[in-house]
C-alpha cells in the first residue's frame, strides 16, 4: 500500500524506493522532485498515459490527474481541507546523465541505478594492505566504543601499531577516554577532514603528510616491540556542535567515491601504522556512511537483544549489503557483536539474535565472477554460516559504570575478556600457521596413517574394546562420573546413532569396573563396582583375549557360565508376544528378571528377592549397563514395544532409586528418536533429567575428537597439554598442523577451519555426530594424499570440501536405517532436487505442516528469515539440492 504523500519529501522517498526495487521502467531515465514540482526525465516518444499509469501504480488509482497545468500528482489533505497536489513536468532526453553514485546512504538523483550495487573501488586492496575495520551500531550505548577500543588493545598486544579513529563526530566517546587520560591532541579527525576538503585533484598526500607529522605525540596503550595505539581524536573543540566538515563533503565527483577511507588507509601507511580501528557515529548516519559503503573495510556490527536494537541493525546491514556487498575470497566479512545480555537469563534470547544477525550478514556475501562460478556457488553455503556467526559478549557487573579514563577503560576491558573475544576481526594477524618440513612422501605417510586410523573407528562399536587407541573423555561422560563418585549411576544415555554410544558401553566393558573407568577417564570414584552388561548391541567385536568382553563380565557375576545376550533376547521376545505386552507392570518385572539374570540369578529365581539380596552386599555391587536396544526393537510401530522401552527407561530406574544403601546401578544407552517415540507424556521433563549424560557433541567437542585422531594416528605432534583438559583455543592452535587456520592460505579470506568443519557436519539442532567427524577426516586424508601444494598441512582445502559429499552420501544411507521416517522424508524431498533450489518453500517439495515439525525437530530443515527453507549441508550433498546463486558483482566495474 502506498504511503502518505504530504510534500515532494515522501514523493521523492516513494520514488527512490522504487528504484532500489527494481520497479523502474525503461522509458524513465531519472526523477527529481523539488517543492514546486515533479520532473522527469523520459526517452523521446514516451506518452502521457504511460507517464499517468506508472504514477498510479507507485502511488495508488487516482493519484495522477489532469489540472489546469496538465498532469498533476494528488497530494493527501485532510477533507476540510483544500486540495493540492504537485505539478508534474515532463522532459525527453536521450542522455541518462548518469553520473558516478557516491558512497552515500540517500542519493538526491533518483535513477534506475539505485536499484544496483555501487561501483566497485578501482583497487581491490588499501594502499600498503592496511585494513581498515569500522565499529558501527544502529543505537548509542550498546557498547560500540568499548568494544572498538578492546579491538585496538588486541591488536597492539599481538606487536601492531593500530590507529583507532573516533569518528563520531557528534557524541565521541573516545576522545574524552583520552582527554581524561591527559592524552595530547595535536590533530583531530575533524582537522583531517578538513586538510581533505581542501586537498586538490583528488590527492590526498598533502592533508595525510601534515596528519602524519602530528600524531606521534598522541599514542598510548605501549608494548613491548612495536606494538601500540595512536589516537586520533574526535576534534581539538571544546564546545558541542556538528563538525564544519563531514565526510559526505568530501564526496566531489574529481576524488574517488572512496576517497576517505582510502586517505584513511594512506595516513596509516605514512604514519608507520599496520591498520585502523574506526568508531563511527550510531544509527543511519551520513557521517558514516562513507565508510561503511566501502566494501574493503571491515563492517562490524554492535547491538544488544533489545528488539529495537536488533531489528534496526539487522535492516542497516542488510541496506549496506546491498549497496556494497562484500565479495567473497577478496573482501572482509562484515561481523557482528551481541552485547549486554545475562548469562542463563538471556541465552536464548542472545541466540535468537544470533540467528537472525547471521542471515543479516549472510545477505551481504556476494560471489565475484561469472555462472562459470556454479561450483563455487554451492560451497558457499557452509562457507556463509560460519563467516558470518556474529560474537557473543555478555554483560559483566564491571561494565555497568566505566571510568573515564584511557587506561582505566582499557584495564576493565582486559579483565572482562573482551580483547579474546574479538580475536576473529584480527584475519591478518593471526599467528601463522606453522610449517612443518617433510618431506613429501612423509607428509603423505601421515595421509595414510591418519586414512588408516580413522577408517578403523568409522564404526568404533565395532573396535571400541580393542582399538588401541585409548578413549578420548567427553564432557557427557565426565559429567556422568563426576556425578556420581560416592554412588553408582541409574542413567539414560541418550544419543544420536554415531554419537559414541555404543563405544562408551564398549568402554565400560573393557575397563570392567566402575571405578577402573573412571580412572581411564581421568577421574576417580569412592564406589566400586563391577560392570554387567544385560543387553549387547548385534554389531560389537570380540576383544582380545587380555580384554573383557560382554560376556566373560556376564560370566564372571554368575561365577561359572552366566546367561547369553541370544537368551536375554529370546526372553525379551517371547514377552512381546505375550498377552500382557501392553502392561508396564509386566515388563518392569521382565526386565528385573534380565538385570538378575545378568547378575547370576537362576532361571526361575524371584528377580526382585534377588536384586535386594545383591543389594544388601556391598562386595557384590554391580552396574548394569544395557545397548543394543534398536537391534531388538528395530522400530516401536507396535504399543507393546513402546510399552517395554518406556518401562525400562521410567519405571526400572525409578524402582532402583527406592533401593535403600543401593550397591545396584544402572545405566541405559539408547536412541533419542527411540526415546521420542516411546515416552510421548512429559516427554521434556525426561530429558531434562538425563540431558547432562546426553551424547551430543558440540563444536569443541568435535574439534577435540580431530585433534585425538589425528595425534593417535600420529598425524600432527602429541600436545603439551592432555587432550581432555584443553581449552578452545588451545585445540584450535594443535589443530593448524592438521588443516591449517583456514580453507587457504593463511592470509586469505576464506573460511576459519575449526569453524567450517563443525558447521559443515553440523545438523541444524548444532548436533554433530562423532561418527561423521572420523568419517571426515578418513575421507580427507585419503584425497589429500599426492597434494603437494600444501605443505604446511596434512588435510588440503580441497581434499576437505571434497570429502564433505562423501559423508553427506554415508549420512544419508545411514539414517534411512537409524529413523525410517526422517529418511523417507529426506528421499521424498530429494526427488525435486533436479527442480528446485535451496532455499524452498515447503510446498515446492510437496511438505505438509506436520513433516516440516518433525524435519525441523531432527534438525533436518531450518527456516530463513524470508520464511524460506534450507537442509545442513550434511543432508545437502546427498540429496542434490544446489543453492540459489547469490547476486554477483563483477571485478572492476
Amino acid at each position: 500500500m502506498a504511503g502518505r504523500l504530504f510534500t515532494w519529501v515522501d514523493i521523492d522517498s516513494q520514488l527512490a524506493e522504487a528504484a532500489v526495487a527494481g520497479r523502474w521502467p525503461q522509458w524513465l531515465l531519472e526523477v527529481d522532485a523539488w517543492w514546486d514540482g515533479l520532473e522527469l526525465q523520459v526517452r523521446p516518444g514516451t506518452g502521457s498515459d504511460e507517464v499517468r499509469g506508472w504514477l498510479d501504480s507507485q502511488f495508488g488509482l487516482g493519484s495522477a490527474t489532469t489540472g489546469e497545468t496538465g498532469l498533476e500528482l494528488r497530494l493527501d489533505r485532510p477533507a476540510a481541507h483544500v486540495p493540492a497536489s504537485l505539478p508534474v513536468r515532463t522532459i525527453e532526453s536521450t542522455d541518462s546523465g548518469a553520473a558516478p553514485r557516491r558512497p552515500k546512504l540517500s542519493e538526491r538523483r533518483v535513477t534506475s541505478a539505485l536499484s544496483e550495487a555501487l561501483p566497485r573501488p578501482h583497487s581491490e586492496r588499501f594502499a600498503g594492505d592496511r585494513q581498515l575495520t569500522a565499529f558501527h551500531s544502529f543505537k548509542g550505548g550498546v557498547g560500540r566504543t568499548l568494544h572498538a577500543v578492546a579491538l585496538a588493545d588486541l591488536l597492539a598486544s599481538q606487536g601492531q601499531h593500530v590507529l583507532l579513529v573516533d569518528a563520531d563526530l557528534e557524541a565521541p566517546g573516545i576522545t574524552w577516554m583520552y582527554q581524561a587520560q591527559g592524552g595530547r591532541c595535536d590533530i583531530a579527525y575533524e582537522d583531517l577532514l578538513a586538510l581533505l576538503h581542501s586537498s586538490t585533484q583528488g590527492d590526498p598526500t598533502p592533508a595525510v603528510e601534515i596528519a602524519a607529522a602530528y600524531l606521534p605525540n598522541q599514542r598510548v596503550s605501549r608494548y613491548p616491540g612495536t606494538g601500540c595505539v595512536t589516537v586520533l581524536p574526535a576534534s581539538r573543540r571544546t564546545r558541542l556542535g556538528p563538525p564544519r566538515i563531514g565526510p559526505a563533503d568530501l564526496l566531489t565527483e574529481d576524488r574517488s567515491p572512496y576517497f576517505l577511507s582510502e586517505s584513511l588507509a594512506a595516513l596509516a601507511v605514512v604514519a608507520g601504522a599496520d591498520s585502523v580501528v574506526l568508531d563511527l557515529r550510531a544509527g543511519a548516519s551520513e557521517l558514516a556512511a562513507p565508510i561503511l559503503l566501502d566494501p574493503r573495510v571491515m563492517r562490524v556490527f554492535v547491538t544488544t537483544i533489545s528488539s529495537q536494537s536488533l531489528q534496526g541493525t539487522e535492516t542497516m546491514i542488510r541496506q549496506l549489503g546491498a549497496q556494497s556487498p562484500a565479495l567473497v575470497g577478496t573482501d572482509p566479512t562484515p561481523g557482528a557483536i551481541v552485547t549486554q545480555y545475562r548469562l542463563d537469563v538471556h541465552d536464548g534470547h542472545a541466540e535468537d539474535a544470533r540467528r537472525g544477525l547471521s542471515a543479516a550478514l549472510a545477505s551481504t556475501i556476494a560471489l565475484a565472477g561469472t555462472a562459470a562460478d556454479e561450483d563455487v556457488l554451492e560451497d558457499l553455503t557452509v562457507d556463509e554460516q560460519v563467516l558470518t556467526v556474529p560474537v557473543l559478549s555478555p554483560f559483566r557487573e564491571e561494565l555497568l559504570a566505566l571510568p573515564s579514563a584511557w587506561d582505566a577503560v582499557v584495564e576493565v576491558a582486559r579483565r572482562c575478556g573482551l580483547p579474546e573475544l574479538l580475536t576473529e576481526f584480527t584475519p591478518d594477524v593471526k599467528p601463522a600457521v606453522p610449517t612443518r618440513p617433510e618431506e613429501p612422501a612423509t607428509l603423505d605417510g601421515r595421509r595414510r596413517a591418519l586414512e588408516g586410523t580413522a577408517r578403523r573407528l568409522v564404526f568404533a562399536e565395532q573396535r571400541g574394546m580393542d582399538s588401541g587407541l585409548g578413549f578420548l573423555t567427553t564432557e557427557p561422560v565426565r559429567r556422568l562420573i563426576a556425578d556420581h563418585s560416592t554412588d553408582l549411576p541409574v542413567a539414560v544415555v541418550v544419543g544420536a546413532k554415531g554419537a559414541g554410544k555404543t563405544f562408551t558401553f564398549a568402554r565400560m566393558c573393557a575397563e570392567g569396573s566402575w571405578e577402573a573407568f573412571a580412572k581411564k577417564n581421568g577421574q576417580s570414584v569412592e564406589r566400586t563396582a563391577t560392570v554387567v552388561p544385560v543387553l549387547d548391541p548385534a554389531n560389537i567385536s570380540e576383544p582380545h583375549a587380555d580384554v573383557a568382553s560382554p560376556q566373560k563380565l556376564r560370566d564372571l557375576a554368575a561365577g561359572g557360565s552366566g546367561v547369553t545376550a541370544d537368551e536375554i533376547r529370546r526372553s525379551l521376545n517371547a514377552a512381546l508376544r505375550d498377552d500382557r505386552a501392553d502392561d508396564p507392570e509386566f515388563w518392569r518385572q521382565r526386565w528385573l528378571e534380565c538385570l538378575a539374570w545378568s547378575a547370576g540369578a537362576q532361571q526361575g529365581q524371584p528377580a526382585e528377592q534377588f536384586l535386594l539380596a545383591r543389594t544388601a552386599d556391598l562386595s557384590g555391587a554391580c552396574l548394569f549397563v544395557i545397548d543394543g536396544l534398536e537391534d531388538w526393537l528395530e522400530s516401536l510401530e507396535t504399543e507393546s514395544r513402546r510399552v517395554a522401552l518406556r518401562t525400562l527407561l521410567v519405571e526400572v530406574p525409578a524402582w532402583l532409586r527406592m533401593l535403600r544403601n543401593r550397591s545396584l546401578g544402572l545405566v541405559v544407552f539408547v536412541r533419542q528418536d527411540l526415546v521420542r517415540s516411546a515416552i510421548r507424556q512429559n516427554l521434556g521433563q525426561f530429558l531434562d533429567r538425563y540431558a547432562p549424560y546426553e551424547l551430543r557433541w558440540d563444536t569443541k567437542d568435535a574439534l577435540r575428537l580431530a585433534l585425538w585422531m589425528a595425534t593417535n594416528a600420529e598425524a600432527v605432534a602429541e600436545p603439551n597439554l592432555p587432550i581432555a583438559d584443553m581449552g578452545y583455543n588451545e585445540i584450535v592452535q594443535a589443530l593448524l598442523p592438521l588443516w591449517g587456520a583456514k580453507l587457504g592460505t593463511a592470509g586469505s579470506r576464506e573460511a576459519w577451519t575449526e569453524r567450517w568443519v563443525p558447521a559443515a557436519l553440523a545438523d541444524f539442532n548444532e548436533q554433530i555426530q562423532a561418527r561423521d567427524v572420523v568419517r571426515f577426516l578418513c575421507e580427507a586424508a585419503g584425497a589429500s594424499v599426492g597434494d603437494t601444494r600444501w605443505p604446511d598441512r596434512v588435510l588440503t582445502p580441497s581434499a576437505m570440501r571434497r570429502a564433505l559429499a562423501s559423508c553427506s552420501r554415508a549420512k544419508v544411507d545411514e539414517i534411512n536405517e537409524e529413523n525410517p521416517r526422517l529418511g523417507k522424508l529426506l528421499r521424498h524431498m530429494s526427488s525435486f532436487s533436479d527442480t528446485v533450489k535451496m532455499p524452498f518453500d515447503a510446498a515446492d517439495v510437496k511438505l505438509t505442516a506436520d513433516d516440516v515439525e518433525a524435519l525441523e525437530q531432527w534438525g533436518a530443515l531450518a527456516r530463513d528469515s524470508d520464511g524460506r527453507y534450507r537442509v545442513p549441508e550434511i543432508y545437502r550433498h546427498a540429496l542434490g539440492f544446489r543453492t540459489q546463486g547469490r547476486a554477483r558483482v563483477v571485478r572492476g566495474l
